[in-house]
């Protein structure tokens, strides 16, 4: 349909920033990857990929946008779009942040983040997939999220005309819809300056995203060693279903969003349960394939009057025929399969706690009371006092990751912390705060 880009943009005399916004499940976490895993040779290149660790594009994200999950707190997240931004305005040459949860900002963000960005020249990529693939794709990560929405319910809302009066809707298109995101987003960008790079179909060879993606951004694709990178695999539809049912089974109270991310997602649904072979791939249902075609074919036409650099080819969003195979629909158990997943699950979960009791075993503080833990307790927090006390203003990440670091050695510390910020949380919401998107302010 559209011809792909010509080449490698020009060179601008002044610092070069691009923003990568989206979209979810499009290779992002893949292309991520890569760059972090290679962030010395990009720099021998004049690239520069910020951040402390590789959680800091999330947490800038979320600090931007003034939102996070549900009422869970991370004192990190604070300042952490400003300490990008200075990464990016100490550095001479080009700078690369990439983290799809940019997507979804108002144009009041969107408009914070340009006038912060003002010493540069400003890009925006935006990385695209079928909707045939993305729909399903996006069902299952937000079950491994907790969501308990069945498929049928996800595609009611995503079809329905007024889906901005539905939560599930609003969630998904507001990552997903590159008419609506790049028109905040670009809005303010001559066109040139907004980069649209379509995902291969299967069967691509497994770089050709990594050198489109390069291509957007004026970078040599050998810059980077891209099998230093990995995917996000998605899970299967066994997989998903179980999850599904354990999100419904689970009490909120007992286990709260620090415990799910961290013992549900992380490890259960991403380390354990997308590492299952030969599983069910999710499809999109028959009676909702010829919606996705024409829903694709209205953005595809859309997208083809904007003037943005197009990489790749914008036919590659509309979703292929769909296979007349009978393929079982996301909601429709196979109990047999549930079953096989189920025993895998336990048997990680067993394997889980017997890592944590050998790894409690082993601090040196394991066979110590109740009393002799308080006294250390109290010697850990008189040294942070005295800690805080030498230092001077502008050190608050120092402390913050002191506590941090105090919380990961005493359970009771770490029940302070999180007791501090649910006590914050109903401070602001006492005082009428009011939230972004479809998370919740810190």
């Amino acid at each position: 349909m559209a011809a792909p880009s010509p080449g490698a943009p020009a060179r601008s005399p002044r610092p070069v920033v691009y923003l990568h916004v989206g979209a979810a499940k499009s290779g992002t976490t893949y292309l991520q990857n890569i760059l972090w895993h290679n962030r010395e040779r990009l720099r021998e290149a004049g690239f520069l990929y910020p951040g402390y660790d590789e959680a800091e594009h999330v947490r800038a994200a979320f600090d931007l946008r003034q939102a996070f999950f549900g009422t869970a707190s991370d004192p990190l997240i604070d300042g952490a779009w400003t300490r990008l931004v200075e990464e990016a305005r100490g550095w001479s040459g080009t700078t690369i942040i990439s983290q799809e949860l940019f997507a979804p900002a108002f144009r009041a963000h969107v408009k914070r983040a340009l006038a912060d960005l003002d010493f540069a020249e400003v890009h925006v990529v935006f990385t695209v997939r079928d909707l045939a693939r993305q729909i399903p794709a996006h069902w299952q990560e937000d079950v491994k999220n907790r969501w308990t929405t069945t498929f049928a319910q996800f595609m009611a809302a995503l079809r329905r005309p007024d889906w901005r009066a539905s939560k599930v809707a609003r969630l998904f298109w507001g990552l997903q819809d590159p008419v609506e995101i790049l028109a905040r987003w670009g809005e303010h960008l001559p066109p040139e300056h907004v980069h649209v790079v379509t995902l291969p179909r299967p069967g691509a060879p497994r770089d050709l995203l990594w050198r489109r993606f390069c291509q957007a951004l004026g970078l040599p694709p050998d810059t980077c060693d891209p099998n230093a990178g990995f995917a996000n695999p998605s899970l299967g539809l066994p997989e998903t279903q179980l999850l599904l049912r354990l999100n419904r089974a689970l009490d909120r109270e007992s286990a709260d969003w620090h415990f799910y991310n961290e013992e549900m997602k992380h490890h259960l649904a991403q380390s354990v349960l997308t590492r299952r072979e030969n599983t069910i791939r999710i499809p999109l249902p028959a009676e909702d394939h010829a919606w996705a075609v024409e829903r694709a074919e209205r953005m595809v036409e859309a997208l083809s009057g904007t003037g943005y650099d197009l990489i790749g080819d914008l036919d590659e969003l509309v979703p292929a025929p769909a296979p007349a195979d009978g393929r079982r629909h996301p909601d429709d158990p196979c109990w047999a399969d549930i079953t096989d997943a189920s025993g895998d699950a336990v048997a990680a979960v067993l394997r889980r706690i017997d890592e944590c009791e050998a790894e409690i075993a082993r601090l040196p503080d394991a066979g110590l009371g109740t009393p002799e833990l308080l006294d250390l307790l109290v010697a850990d927090a008189r040294a942070l006092r005295e800690r805080v006390d030498a230092l001077k203003d502008g050190t608050v990440p120092v402390v913050k990751r002191a506590v941090r670091t105090l919380s990961e050695r005493h359970a009771v510390v770490a029940r302070f912390r999180e007791a501090y910020w649910q006590v914050q949380e109903e401070r602001r919401q006492a005082a009428g705060g009011t939230g972004a998107a479809e998370t919740t302010p810190r």
